[in-house]
């Protein structure tokens, strides 16, 4: 590998007098290379830069890249304030970053975005903007609406990764101080801007429980995307059925892959991995290079068949032109099969349900291990439709969708999950699928997220109903309750037979490095803690991570929370995350500190900062959830 020249705060000047701070990786000696942007609100000097995107940096510049991570207006060293997130502002600056790279003498003119989650968005944003000179993307788990696929997924009010997780996390990461200091003063006087001008993210959401021109202004808009894109995301993550939606809408040259994964890069996934790394250098190589390596001819669909005899495969399309419609019937025993009942069935409401697939998804991103939970107790505490033992393997490609007929006696969640049931009882989330139905009489569809799963011959489908999905979704409250009717309930699963087998040739090679030189390592705490005398459930959680910045100087960081819903009084949900922050310098050492409860009415935050010991800056604030319009 070449020699890389490491350029730190590096100021990318905006239009209206603010600099972005980006940090530099290029080949050593003189000359012009394509650029490659990672931009990102999670500091460049940080977990976001030096932990999680220096090692992809390092690599692709010792491969004739300049890598550069930017931090997004208001955050890490960049100036200005960062009022809200995944603004039209923020996709502005890309914009322009982008086109002042590509002017810089060391940079051909061509530039590509690429980013895991945040990043990703950012590069899907951008990319909508069309700068002249962007060249190519590769989102990965990302997406163009982050109401659709983050906040309110199926118009549901999102709990645990909003109020518990990301949203709690981003109020002491927006609070930090720029973490490269300088001797001119600068990084104190970004510092201050941004105490005085940074508000707390999660109060945003809180401000919009419905869809309006705040979430619609932040939709960005795929059939303006004109640049060769690769999206890249996981079954098991949030942005399954997003990153489907999004990939069919782009109208460039564009590749998918899909693995098993939850948020993970491709390369460093526990469960199916593969050379992710690789393949994005393909990628940039021909659109920004113009290295005429074939990618472009390739099957477009690369994705990881689930459950028995799992398999990486080659598609040629999305939905697969071969998959057929099978339909299932519900009988009067609840049964799965080729013949409906006549009776109905009624459920009456459990707040608890979801603790047992919370490990499914990238909710779950304090868990360390990708595969499933047995979600036989979910299935238990639901209304359970199960088909008989199959005699021959099942492959399920597509989305899944349900048609039911029901009663409700108010307006709540329902949820539906699909399992695969081993002769032993094991229960394995296959997808999900969710939204909000009113009282009364109704006939209601619900589309499951798209997934490529095989189930074994012996084994058995299965649709659990319920009216909760915790901590993934906030309760309803209340005790609704529903009657199915098994004449007018159906389930339609996307069948497929295997294609023939083709090996794949973009080669299952994982990456040398993707980990920054600084990671000094971290913890993880996961727990389902049941309080039998309470009849409450509870999400108990905590995730450490330590990084050195420099020889004198590390940053610890540690999220904690626990979520908690009574069985007997879903409306006394609530969330309690905790944040600490310490960076560690021999003078100057500073801690931050917050804490967020969110309730299903009432949000309150406090945060604090202290220098050496000392208080030196401290606030609090609070909100009261706005109705919801409908």
């Amino acid at each position: 590998m070449a020699e890389v020249v490491v350029e730190r705060n590096l100021l990318i000047p905006m239009s209206d007098g603010v600099h972005l701070a980006a940090d530099l990786f290029r080949p050593a000696g003189v000359g012009k290379w394509p650029a490659l942007l990672n931009y990102l609100p999670y500091h460049k000097d940080g977990r976001g830069g030096r932990l999680a995107v220096e090692g992809f940096n390092r690599y692709m510049a010792g491969r004739g890249y300049v890598c550069l991570t930017l931090d997004i207006r208001g955050l890490g060293n960049s100036g200005g304030v960062a009022l809200e997130p995944m603004s039209a502002q923020e996709a502005q600056d890309g914009h322009e970053a982008v086109e002042w790279i590509a002017a810089q003498r060391w940079c051909t003119g061509k530039v590509g975005m690429w980013g895991v989650s945040y990043p990703g968005i950012t590069a899907l944003s951008v990319a909508a903007t069309r700068p002249k000179s962007l060249a190519a993307i590769v989102p990965i788990h990302a997406t163009s609406d982050i109401r659709r696929g983050f906040f309110h997924l199926h118009d549901c009010r999102t709990g645990f990764w909003c109020d518990a997780d990301w949203g709690p996390r981003m109020v002491a990461y927006n609070l930090m101080p720029p973490l490269l200091e300088d001797s001119t003063g600068r990084s104190a006087k970004v510092w201050r801007e941004h105490l005085a001008g940074n508000p707390p993210w999660i109060a945003d959401w809180w401000d919009h429980p419905s869809e309006d021109k705040w979430w619609t202004s932040r939709v960005a808009d795929m059939s303006k995307i004109k640049v060769p894109t690769f999206n890249i995301c996981g079954w098991r993550d949030l942005y399954a059925e997003d990153t489907i939606a999004d990939h069919l809408a782009i109208k460039a040259p564009k590749r998918l892959m899909m693995g098993p994964w939850k948020h993970a890069f491709p390369d460093t996934a526990l469960d199916g991995p593969c050379s992710g790394l690789h393949e994005i250098e393909r990628w940039f190589d021909r659109w920004l290079k113009g290295i005429r390596n074939g990618v472009e001819n390739d099957p477009p669909i690369f994705l990881y068949v689930q459950g028995h005899q799992a398999e990486w495969r080659h598609e040629d399309g999305w939905p697969l032109s071969r998959a057929k419609a099978t339909a299932f019937k519900v009988g009067d025993d609840l049964s799965l099969g080729d013949s409906s009942g006549n009776g109905r069935t009624a459920y009456v409401a459990d707040p608890t349900v979801g603790a047992e697939s919370i490990a499914w998804d990238a909710w779950s991103t304090a868990l360390p291990q990708d595969l499933p939970w047995d979600q036989s107790r979910d299935d238990a505490q639901s209304l359970a439709l199960t088909g008989a033992p199959l005699a021959s393997a099942l492959d399920i490609l597509g989305a899944a969708e349900a048609s039911l007929d029901l009663a409700a006696t108010a307006a709540c969640t329902l949820s539906l999950k699909l399992a695969d049931v081993a002769p032993n009882g094991r229960s394995t989330l296959i997808t999900m699928g969710f939204r909000e139905i009113k009282a009364g009489a109704q006939t209601v569809k619900v589309k499951l997220r798209p997934t490529a799963y095989r189930l074994a011959p012996g084994n058995r489908l299965r649709l659990s109903v319920a009216l909760a999905d915790f901590p993934r979704i906030w309760p309803t409250d209340g005790e609704p309750a529903i009657s199915l009717g098994h004449a007018g309930t159906r389930l339609v699963v996307p069948t497929a037979k295997p294609a023939k087998a083709r090996e794949p040739n973009w080669g299952l090679r994982k990456a040398e490095v993707m980990h920054g030189p600084g990671d000094l390592g971290g913890n993880q705490r996961w727990a389902i803690d049941r309080d039998l005398s309470a009849g409450t459930v509870s999400l108990v959680g905590s995730r450490d991570e330590d990084q050195r910045l420099d020889p004198e100087t590390t940053l610890f960081a540690r999220h904690s929370y626990t979520v908690s819903v009574p069985k007997s009084r879903p409306g006394l949900a609530r969330s309690i995350a905790k944040t600490e922050v310490r960076i560690r310098r021999p003078v100057g050492a500073t801690s931050i500190d917050s804490t967020v409860v969110a309730t299903t009415h009432d949000l309150s935050i406090e945060a604090e900062i202290r220098i050496d010991g000392a208080l030196v800056w401290s606030k609090r604030w609070s909100k009261a959830r706005k109705a919801k319009k409908r």
